[in-house]
């Protein structure tokens, strides 16, 4: 740390800057030494202090991305960040508060090969801020407060090819020439708005060719003649001047090396061609742009003889610009001039005329436009072309009318008869247009007419059927409100754009169309491929089209193109499957894979389609749905072999008997017994019961009251509730068993509840009468309480042998007494 604290303060770099913002620094230089030793430790650690913190926070605002790009503007930086190294190549600290460059702030970049220092408040660069940087190729310095340029900031950028120093303060180029070391320089802009006043025939010496020149100067006062010439060749030139003054000086020296020359910010009302001078010129430039221009009717007939005198002119553009006139151009001057030199191409933008309802007719330079083939008049209020205008365009083939006022009757008045006899682009963008019938109609007059936009008009609907131009190929019908497509459309088209309307479908016929245009509608699927037999390119983005399919695909047989990507796809197991196993359909997807997301289901929304994955679950429904029935009928058939393998059925019905006997007493009052007993038995043995038992018990004295199903159950009433009312009624209950007891279900309706309602209860109610010896393993398992009782209390016996039988009657009222 004791290193590095000596090393801020005497040889670091933001010591430097430190001293240089101090006020006072020069008596702090002469006098520290005689400070107390106390007094002076406590000011460095407080300069250190401050210093390191503010680089430190400053440092921070600085983010970089492993390519070594470092983005740091706008951030309020007023130094360049400490801790550059090699790593960085491009570096953005534009729009900041940085005041210096030293030469130290920059050593380590020698990798850099961008570097943005623009809108800052740099009034010093020390002269070897920049000999580091072997790899610069682009800087920008404008925008700050540089009052003095220096020919060593560029010495070692050999490789650079960009340079930007508008709108700095200084008032020349320097003393020496600045770009004499910079052989690769493509793009130079130069000057500012105020003070830079003098161009000199050094400032651009050593330069041999330039892409781009601009030069800002306003306010210039001296311009040596042969200044620009030392610059063999430059293809774009971009003079922002106030006066017009010096422009034929400069003219004269780059014309015959330029391509391309925009002269912006102009005022040439006094603009006067000298014949003289440009006769002489041998000019190359191509293109000639007026940018924030203002012109009068005089100044624009000097202009036009300009067109004439610069032959090589074949393209003029207005843009922004006023002029100051009513179009009373002098007849005079204009004799001369048949045509607008060489131009073809015609470009105004934004045209202000202030004093429009005065301006005249314009007919005194209709002769001038027979050459011009490409015509744009843009923004400019146009509500009408005349009729004898539009004749006189007689090499006319392009025609841009866009966001003006042209409306069906002044277009009927424009595309008269004979008008723009070899129109084939015709673009009525944003105008006032309403019926597209009557459009139609009115541009039958253009013969050639192949390419018509009259997008961004308010036709709203379309009849059935319209006439057109008999070589229509393209129709622009973009964001005119339609909500349906009709046969109005003409047959011959090959390129249709219906983008941004209200379609939700598309049926039409369309035999030549080879691209559709139908972005931002409401199509819910992919048009009838049968309807478009030869598309090749189909753009249907956002619309609301929730899938397509491979058949759909290939029944386009020469689709090649298609963006549909913006659309809310249902992300379906088909869906996945196609898109994400074809390989080739990146090739006709022109927006795939980001634009493709998923709408549903909800787990993927937002997902890319390419990203989406789905359970088996979903993509196997069907399967998993057999799978689930198979293995419940499998479950169900198990349950049902394990009920009848463990007596469930017999539990479920003792379940139900307990229910049932629940709601009543679990004793019948003495008052309500009725029977002495109630005998249970098979009707296969109905012949002992009623013919034996009944005539030995009920004739009996006293006799014995019996319950017998056949003769006491109340007809009409649950068979259930008759066995459960009869047992409850009853004193005792006789069981009558036999092969044939154990068989019948009815039997075992009564056994059942006399298992649970007697024997559970410890009674001794219930009689056992065997009439043939039954095998103990005949009785189902289920009624384990009867085997036990069978095996631990005594029952009666049935016996054959006849002496016997007093006897067991005699046991029989006994028990039934009991």
């Amino acid at each position: 740390m004791p290193g590095k604290k000596i090393f801020f303060l005497f040889g670091g770099k933001k010591s430097g800057r430190r001293e240089r913002n101090c006020s006072g620094c020069e008596q702090f230089r002469s006098n520290h030494w005689t400070m107390p030793r106390a007094l002076w430790t406590a000011w460095v650690w407080a300069v250190i202090s401050l210093s390191t913190e503010g680089a430190s926070d400053q440092a921070s605002s600085l983010s970089c991305d492993p390519a070594g790009v470092c983005d740091g503007h706008s951030r309020s930086l007023n130094f360049i960040p400490s801790g550059l190294t090699a790593g960085v190549k491009s570096l953005d600290l534009s729009n900041n508060e940085i005041t210096y460059v030293g030469n130290r702030d920059l050593q380590r970049c020698v990798n850099l090969k961008t570097l943005r220092l623009g809108a800052n408040e740099i009034h010093t660069v020390e002269e070897d801020s920049f000999f580091h940087l072997r790899s610069l190729e682009y800087l920008d310095l404008s925008y700050n407060r540089l009052s003095n340029l220096s020919s060593s900031w560029f010495r070692s950028l050999y490789v650079l090819k960009f340079l930007n120093l508008l709108g700095n303060l200084y008032n020349t180029l320097g003393e020496t020439s600045l770009f004499s070391h910079l052989p690769n320089l493509r793009t130079l802009k130069v000057g500012n708005s105020n003070s830079f006043t003098e161009i000199h025939e050094k400032d651009f010496a050593g330069l041999t060719f330039l892409e781009e020149l601009e030069i800002s100067a306003q306010n210039l006062q001296i311009y040596v003649p042969k200044s620009l010439k030392s610059i063999q060749n430059i293809s774009r030139l971009i003079l922002h001047l106030k006066q017009p003054v010096l422009l034929l000086d400069i003219l004269v020296d780059i014309v015959s090396s330029l391509d391309y020359l925009e002269l912006s910010d102009t005022n040439l009302h006094t603009f006067h061609l000298s014949e003289a001078s440009i006769s002489e010129m041998n000019t190359s430039v191509k293109k000639l742009i007026f940018r924030n221009v203002q012109f009068t009717d005089e100044s624009f007939v000097e202009v036009v003889k300009l067109f004439n005198y610069v032959s090589g002119i074949l393209e003029v553009e207005f843009d922004d610009c006023t002029h100051d006139g009513i179009g009373d151009f002098r007849t005079l001057a204009l004799d001369r001039i048949r045509y607008l030199g060489n131009v073809e191409t015609l470009t105004i933008r934004k045209l202000h005329i202030p004093q429009f309802f005065l301006f005249h007719d314009l007919s005194s330079i209709y002769s001038l436009t027979g050459r011009v083939r490409r015509v744009t008049i843009e923004n400019s209020k146009v509500f009408l072309v005349p009729c004898l205008l539009s004749q006189h365009l007689k090499s006319l083939e392009y025609l841009d009318l866009s966001e003006n006022l042209m409306s069906e009757e002044t277009l009927k008045n424009s595309a008269c008869e004979n008008a723009w006899p070899f129109l084939q682009t015709l673009v009525l963008r944003q105008n006032r247009l309403k019926s597209l019938e009557k459009t139609g109609e009115l541009l039958l007059t253009l013969k050639n007419l192949t390419n018509l936009d009259i997008s961004k008009n308010n036709f709203l609907s379309m009849p059935e059927t319209c006439q057109w131009p008999g070589r229509m190929k393209q129709l622009n019908l973009s964001s005119t409100r339609i909500h349906s497509l009709t046969q109005c459309l003409p047959q011959t088209l090959e390129i249709l754009d219906v983008s941004n309307n209200n379609l939700d479908s598309f049926s039409l016929i369309l035999p030549q169309l080879k691209e559709l245009y139908i972005s931002r509608n409401k199509l819910k699927t992919l048009p009838d491929a049968s309807f478009l037999p030869v598309l090749s390119i189909m753009r249907i983005s956002r619309n609301i089209i929730n899938t397509f399919s491979k058949e759909q695909l290939d029944s386009f047989q020469q689709l090649k193109t298609l963006e549909a990507g913006g659309n809310s796809f249902i992300c379906s197991c088909d869906f996945l499957a196609f898109t994400q196993g074809q390989q080739a359909l990146a090739r006709v997807l022109a927006d795939w894979p980001d634009d493709y997301r998923c709408d549903s289901p909800s787990h993927v929304r937002g997902q890319r389609v390419r990203d989406a994955r789905l359970s088996l679950s979903e993509c196997h429904r069907a399967a998993v749905v057999s799978a689930v029935c198979c293995a419940l009928f499998l479950l169900l058939l198990l349950t049902g072999v394990l009920c009848h393998r463990l007596h469930g059925l017999w539990y479920m019905k003792m379940m139900w008997a307990w229910l049932q006997a629940k709601r009543k007493p679990r004793k019948a009052p003495r008052r309500d017994i009725c029977y002495d007993a109630f005998v249970s038995y098979s009707e296969r043995d109905s012949y002992w019961v009623e013919n034996l038992m009944v005539q030995e018990l009920e004739h009996f004295n006293p006799p014995f009251k019996l319950c017998l199903h056949k003769r006491d159950f109340v007809p009409g009433k649950w068979i259930i509730d008759n066995i459960i009312d009869s047992i409850e009624k009853s004193h005792k209950t006789i069981f009558v068993l036999s092969e044939n007891f154990v068989k019948s279900e009815w039997c075992k309706y009564e056994l059942d509840f006399s298992h649970f309602r007697l024997f559970d209860e410890n009674n001794d109610a219930a009689i056992l009468i065997l009439l043939e010896p039954i095998d103990k393993k005949a009785i189902p398992q289920r009624f384990c309480k009867l085997r036990k009782i069978m095996n631990t209390k005594t029952y009666l016996e049935w016996p054959t042998d006849e002496t016997q039988q007093e006897g067991f009657w005699l046991n029989l009222r006994a028990a039934i007494r009991s």
